[in-house]
């Protein structure tokens, strides 16, 4: 039995802090959970052939086939993607996509849990984070999810790791930062020093604990 609580990533970067505040709202259930990292998987996007209307299996032939069971299997889905150019990824919308094959007649994923994550860049009024958190929670919606919540929090620009930030003409970091002559640690953004989103995720897992296990005694 795979376990009931799955988290799914979007983002290429190891470790990153869209992977951790993943893992914090996974962490806070108490519940047995598994982790998926979609960089570290080959997940095509819908060809949009409908092979899967009579019997809801996808007929692409990638590592969706090994997801899928996993993800059927999970009473809730914690989706976290991050917001390049301002909306989300490429990762974590294929894998959104993909689950279309769930969808015709039966809508297997009804009922499940779901919270809805997204990283990004939050200075200068562009709301890249809530704009793709806002997809996640849609297509969770549309799925017929019960969507437990959003939870957001501030990133980095790959500026300040290229190596080329302080010269760039296109550089992201003069538009966050100003003008300045290196880059320095104080600049890079932590996940874990983000209080309201560390509590907010907190909050959102033990809420997927307290509703499954309030769905466990109903069925009892």
């Amino acid at each position: 039995m795979n376990p009931p609580v799955l988290g799914i990533s979007g983002s290429p970067i190891e470790n990153s802090n869209t992977d951790r505040l993943i893992k914090m709202v996974l962490d806070a259930t108490g519940m047995e959970w598994e982790f998926i990292k979609l960089s570290e998987l080959d997940i095509h996007p819908c060809n949009a052939c409908k092979g899967c209307v009579s019997d809801n299996v996808c007929k692409q032939e990638d590592d969706w086939q090994g997801v899928a069971d996993r993800v059927l299997d999970a009473r809730a889905l914690i989706i976290g993607g991050y917001a390049p150019y301002g909306s989300l990824d490429a990762r974590t919308k294929a894998f959104m996509e993909r689950m279309y094959c769930f969808r015709h007649q039966k809508a297997l994923s009804t009922g499940k849990l779901g919270v809805a994550v997204a990283v990004g860049i939050n200075e200068n009024n562009i709301p890249g984070a809530e704009r793709a958190a806002e997809q996640i929670a849609q297509f969770m919606e549309m799925e017929r999810m019960v969507v437990l919540g959003k939870v957001t929090a501030s990133g980095n620009v790959p500026c300040l790791s290229c190596g080329y930030g302080t010269e760039c003409t296109i550089s992201a970091v003069p538009w966050i930062f100003g003008k300045v002559d290196s880059i320095t640690e104080d600049m890079f953004k932590r996940v874990e020093d983000q209080t309201e989103v560390t509590e907010l995720a907190a909050r959102l897992g033990r809420e997927i604990r307290d509703r499954l296990h309030l769905k466990n005694i109903k069925l009892h």
